[in-house]
């Protein structure tokens, strides 16, 4: 039998946590503390990227291509679904499917709907499409054989309200759902509605006399492009020449939206990592000194357990373990917390933030809880280290004596 069993190790680590209760659960509030913003932190930023990548990964593209002056509107429409229209100056946007390293290309037109809207709170971005040069919906139509866009027929973002089947009324004119597109987080497309060009000006033709305004759409006019570029070229590299060949647009591409993601957090991560690391600097040194309190207030009971026959490693190992059984627990208890707050207010964030973002998968969630709790297990151990150490170097028969003098 091992002396660790000899003297129960894991019943006296119970004990002695069980006898200081108040200490422990200031111990355990600072570790969840430290664990819930690290946590938070990761937490926000896989989410972002990963609704990001879901979300292009839908849309088939490579690069969007918008009018210059109009490059952060098109970055808002996509990061946000916020409904916008706007047009190039000309109808010169057939040049992009030439530029070399171009593998389609896929106009599309942006409608903002109005107020009022049955399937939604407030305005809905429409999005016409060419069926013919698409590659964003066909993708999801390939996928759903039984599906045909026909006159009318709407493909709705996961977002949207409406059962399949059902009727939705934009600028008075009568659209039918065929279909539903799945969760991407990417707002851009779970609040998008995508219709045909041809309907889209039938509506607009049809608005001045159905609906509360009129709309109008430049015959010709485009609002974006989508770029598919081709296998084996680089996205920044054919963006470049984009650009260069025609002046007065903007390619944007995921990296660039990733940037836009990553400045739009940036304050909120920084404030979380800069909380945990403050939160550090302040606990460790004083968890160290609790610790050490605490060694000092059971030389007794140590000096006991070493007259019993328990080793320095003994001691060390179980100060070590009730220190690191409390990080544990609270950080623990700080990521339950951290992830109910950032489920409940998910939506929220997304739309404060004007950033896409989804549930990250169990694979990031155990990876940033993983790492938050090896973070506040290292410092509950290093903050008990040196009293630990100091306690076990004791000699027992002198410290039995003081205490009895």
């Amino acid at each position: 039998m091992s002396r660790s069993n000899t003297f129960g190790f894991f019943r006296l680590v119970t004990q002695n946590l069980a006898n200081r209760p108040w200490r422990n659960l200031a111990a355990i509030a600072a570790f969840a503390i430290i664990a819930g913003t690290f946590f938070s932190a990761q937490y926000l930023m896989n989410g972002a990227r990963q609704s990001l990548d879901t979300g292009i990964d839908r849309m088939g593209a490579d690069i969007m291509v918008v009018p210059k002056e109009y490059s952060s509107a098109g970055e808002t429409v996509l990061l946000t679904g916020q409904p916008t229209s706007f047009f190039f100056q000309d109808s010169g946007f057939e040049q992009i499917a030439r530029v070399p390293g171009v593998a389609k290309a896929s106009p599309e037109i942006f409608i903002a709907t109005l107020y009022g809207q049955a399937c939604c709170a407030g305005p809905v971005q429409l999005i016409a499409i060419d069926p013919a040069r698409d590659f964003t919906i066909s993708s999801w139509l390939q996928d759903n054989p039984g599906v045909v866009m026909g006159k009318d027929d709407i493909i709705v973002g996961n977002s949207i309200a409406g059962d399949v089947g059902s009727n939705l009324l934009f600028y008075g004119h009568t659209f039918h759902i065929v279909g539903r597109l799945g969760r991407t987080g990417l707002m851009g497309v779970d609040m998008a509605v995508f219709t045909r060009f041809e309907d889209a000006y039938t509506m607009a033709d049809e608005s001045g006399v159905k609906a509360a305004r009129k709309l109008t759409i430049p015959p010709g006019m485009v609002s974006a492009v989508l770029v598919r570029v081709a296998p084996g070229t680089a996205p920044a590299t054919v963006a470049a020449e984009i650009t260069s060949e025609l002046p007065g647009t903007k390619a944007i591409t995921p990296g660039g939206l990733l940037s836009t993601i990553a400045g739009r957090l940036g304050s909120v991560t920084t404030m979380l990592y800069g909380s945990s690391i403050a939160v550090t600097a302040v606990s460790v040194p004083l968890l160290a000194l609790v610790a050490a309190m605490v060694a000092q207030e059971r030389k007794s009971e140590i000096a006991i357990l070493r007259s019993l026959g328990a080793t320095r490693s003994f001691i060390v190992r179980l100060m070590l373990t009730e220190s690191v059984t409390l990080a544990f627990a609270g950080a623990m208890a700080g990521i339950v917390v951290a992830s109910v707050i950032l489920l409940a207010f998910q939506d929220f964030i997304a739309l404060t933030l004007k950033i896409p973002f989804m549930i990250p998968s169990p694979a990031y969630i155990l990876v940033a809880a993983g790492s938050s709790l090896a973070l506040s297990s290292g410092i509950g151990g290093l903050a008990a280290l040196w009293p630990a150490i100091h306690s076990s170097r004791s000699e027992p028969y002198e410290t039995i004596r003081k205490g009895a003098s």
